[in-house]
C-alpha cells in the first residue's frame, strides 16, 4: 500500500500517516519500496516469541491437540481484544483436511459462530453494553438479539450452558462447539474450540461433546493461572 491508501484507510493527514510509517520502518514492523510499505520482517520475529512465551498458547496448545486428535476434529484456541476475536491456535485431529475459512492468525467475525458467542457470553455486562451500543444495528449482533435485554439474555443462556455449538455460521457443513477460557480473575481469556464436519458431528451426542469440552477448558484454566503465576515470580534481568 502507499502512503496516500494507508493515510485514507485509516483516515490520518498524510504528513502524520509518512511519520508514523517513518517511525514503523525504523523498528522494521514496516517496510518500504518504490513508495509501497508492507509488513516487516519484525513481525515474523515477534510471531516467534509469541509462540514460545504467550501464557494462554502455553497453556492451551496442548489440551486442544490431544482433545482435537481423540475426537478426529479440528482444535482451535481463540482469544480476543478490544472488539476483535482472533484464532491463535490451530491443530488438525480429522483425517480429511477442513476447509476453514478462519484459521490461526485471523480475526473472526464477532457475532457469529460458536467460538465468537462465547466468548461474546463470557465478557462482563459494561463490555457487551458498550459492543453493543457500537454494533447494535449490525444484521449479525441483531440475530442474537433484536434489543439490548435480548442480546444479554441470549448471551447469558449461552454462558449458563458452559458450551455452544454452531452449524454453517462460517462455512457450510461445518459444525463448530466452543467452551470459554477464564483467567483467575473470573474474566474471559479466551474460548477452546472443537469444528467437524456435519456428518463427523452427526457421529456425537452433543451433550457428551459439551462434557468433554468444558473439562479441557477447565484444565487451560489452570495451566493459564500457573503460567501467569510463574511469570509473575521469574526474576526479572539483573540491573547495574
Amino acid at each position: 500500500m502507499t502512503a496516500e491508501q494507508i493515510a485514507e484507510s485509516l483516515g490520518l493527514t498524510r504528513t502524520t500517516c509518512y511519520r508514523y510509517a517513518r517511525e514503523l520502518s525504523h523498528a522494521g514492523l514496516l517496510v518500504s519500496d518504490g513508495g509501497l510499505f508492507m509488513l516487516g520482517p519484525r513481525i515474523i520475529e515477534l510471531d516467534h516469541r509469541i509462540v514460545h512465551s504467550d501464557p494462554l498458547l502455553n497453556a492451551g496448545e496442548p489440551v486442544v491437540t490431544a482433545l482435537a486428535d481423540s475426537l478426529g476434529a479440528t482444535g482451535l484456541l481463540t482469544t480476543s481484544y478490544d472488539d476483535r476475536i482472533i484464532n491463535i491456535f490451530e491443530h488438525e485431529g480429522s483425517l480429511e483436511h477442513l476447509p476453514l475459512s478462519f484459521r490461526r492468525g485471523t480475526t473472526m467475525p464477532l457475532f457469529r459462530s460458536s467460538t465468537s458467542k462465547m466468548i461474546l457470553a463470557s465478557m462482563s455486562r459494561s463490555r457487551l453494553n458498550r459492543l453493543w451500543k457500537t454494533y447494535q444495528h449490525d444484521p449479525d449482533c441483531q440475530a442474537i438479539g433484536k434489543d439490548w435485554l435480548s442480546f444479554w439474555k441470549a448471551l447469558q443462556t449461552i454462558k449458563r450452558q458452559g458450551y455452544w455449538t454452531s452449524a454453517g455460521e462460517l462455512d457450510a457443513g461445518m459444525v463448530g462447539i466452543s467452551a470459554p477460557i477464564l483467567f483467575a480473575t473470573g474474566a474471559v481469556a479466551g474460548s477452546i474450540s472443537l469444528v467437524f464436519t456435519r456428518d463427523a458431528f452427526r457421529m456425537y451426542e452433543t451433550e457428551l461433546l459439551g462434557a468433554r469440552l468444558r473439562p479441557a477448558a477447565a484444565q487451560v484454566c489452570r495451566a493459564l493461572a500457573t503460567n501467569l503465576r510463574d511469570t509473575a515470580e521469574t526474576p526479572g534481568p539483573a540491573t547495574r
